[in-house]
């Protein structure tokens, strides 16, 4: 009689059977598909804003916040005097010995001082500035060349020295007169009705009626007053009042 044959068990440390290319295929995209999201996951962001705030998925465009741009002030343009620069006109840069030369010379030099201060917005012109600036420090002699140019303007009565050495001058590319207008205008518009020296030189710092010397300022409330533009509030601290009738 033959032994019948137990039913061989399976073994605990026999390997279990090898999965086929397709279930393998299929696990490792599913685990390399699940370690890329691990690896690329993007987090949410928050953008706060001053009405809301804004949650940003990670499918869309990141939104970077906008700076805001500050113009900066137009630059001054240079023009330089008709006759050129000293490689130009060379003789145009030397005091002439003649002096039937020498009013030719300091008019035509005078008038483009007037210009010059005019576009550069300045009111005194001291000689450090003279001897400094383009394009008068090519000229020779500039101690000299600034008296003579200077004493024309002195002459037309549209600048005058600040002090007896002639070393700063006061130079009124626009009168009193119409910086006192200018002023009134400014005024009524903006609704400044009560003005005074120091508040336009220091608040007003902005605008080019501020860069006048506080002397001048002072004349110009005086001239307003006079035209009866405005009246006194303190004449010694050169404070006024607007009219406005």
């Amino acid at each position: 009689m033959g032994v019948k044959e137990r039913k061989r068990e399976k073994s605990k440390t026999e390997e279990a059977p090898k999965p086929s290319e397709k279930e393998k295929t299929e696990s490792d995209a599913v685990l390399e598909e699940t370690e890329l999201e691990e690896i690329t996951h993007i987090p949410k962001v928050v953008v706060e804003t001053k009405e809301s705030t804004l949650t940003i998925e990670p499918e869309q465009v990141a939104v970077t916040p906008t700076e805001k741009i500050v113009e900066a002030p137009p630059a001054i343009e240079f023009v330089m005097p008709a006759w050129g620069d000293v490689d130009e006109t060379e003789w145009m840069y030397s005091v002439p010995s003649r002096k039937e030369d020498m009013g030719l010379w300091a008019n035509e030099w005078s008038d483009y001082l007037l210009e010059w201060t005019e576009n550069k917005k300045v009111h005194v012109m001291s000689l450090a500035t003279f001897i400094s600036e383009p394009p008068f420090k090519d000229l020779k002699d500039k101690v000299e060349s600034f008296r003579q140019i200077a004493s024309v303007l002195v002459d037309k009565e549209v600048a005058e020295w600040r002090d007896k050495k002639k070393r700063q001058l006061r130079i009124y590319w626009k009168p009193l007169e119409d910086w006192a207008d200018l002023l009134y205008q400014w005024a009524i518009k903006k609704g400044k009705l009560r003005l005074d020296v120091k508040s336009i030189v220091i608040q007003e710092a902005a605008e080019d009626f501020a860069s006048l010397p506080e002397k001048d300022i002072h004349i110009v409330l005086t001239l307003m007053v006079n035209k009866r533009l405005a009246e006194w509030v303190d004449t010694k601290k050169g404070a006024i009042i607007i009219s406005i009738d």
